[in-house]
């Protein structure tokens, strides 16, 4: 299964680093993008993995985290959020830091995708505040600069999300979980983004 899932994040989803939102699809395009990503400078932004309200025996693994009522990872946003940590392990792609909100279902998530990386809390994933939203761009751009060949996660929530590039598609009402987007911290515009299903990765481009 992780084999599975590392061939298509490297095959397909890496394709769309080069430049703009429209996906290279042949393999030589992919290989060059992964290679881009792995001498890092983006900013890998998502909405917690999968969480469904009114679950019964909730639970966030987060040490200082805050569990909201019902409402931690499922067993397949656990999955989710340990798949895409794997894959970025196994594929060399360095993480600096992760950035998260204090919800523990956002926390599991940004620790898990992190493999390892130090996992900070921040306030900025809970405000919709433009001068928050404005200070955190800048000081993730400041980190990635002086961090050269590493990357930053950005865990937060269906509404703040979008504040750092996340997309949606045409029918969808918020930002789905389990869904990583590419941003560039020069223009915070998403490059792609990757579904991270249980058993089938889709890739698209990130704006339809």
């Amino acid at each position: 299964m992780l084999r599975f899932l590392c061939a298509a994040f490297a095959a397909a989803f890496l394709a769309s680093c080069a430049t703009g939102p429209v996906v290279r699809e042949n393999e030589a395009a992919a290989s060059v993008a992964f290679e881009a990503l792995k001498r890092g400078g983006y900013v890998i932004v998502m909405r917690h993995a999968n969480s469904p309200g009114g679950q019964v025996g909730a639970v966030g693994l987060s040490e200082g985290c805050k569990l909201a009522p019902g409402r931690g990872l499922d067993a397949e946003g656990f999955f989710q959020a340990r798949a895409m940590g794997e894959i970025l392990k196994q594929n060399g792609v360095k993480i600096a830091k992760a950035y998260t909100s204090p919800m523990c279902r956002s926390w599991d998530t940004a620790a898990l995708s992190a493999a390892g990386a130090p996992v900070e809390p921040h306030p900025s994933q809970i405000s919709e505040k433009a001068v928050d939203v404005a200070a955190m761009k800048a000081k993730v751009a400041k980190e990635l600069a002086a961090n050269p060949g590493t990357n930053i996660i950005l865990s937060s929530h269906s509404n703040i999300a979008p504040l750092y590039g996340a997309t949606v598609r045409r029918g969808e009402d918020e930002v789905p979980s389990g869904v990583i987007w590419l941003v560039h911290p020069g223009d915070w515009q998403a490059i792609a983004r990757v579904d991270l299903l249980v058993r089938y990765p889709k890739v698209s481009p990130a704006v339809e």
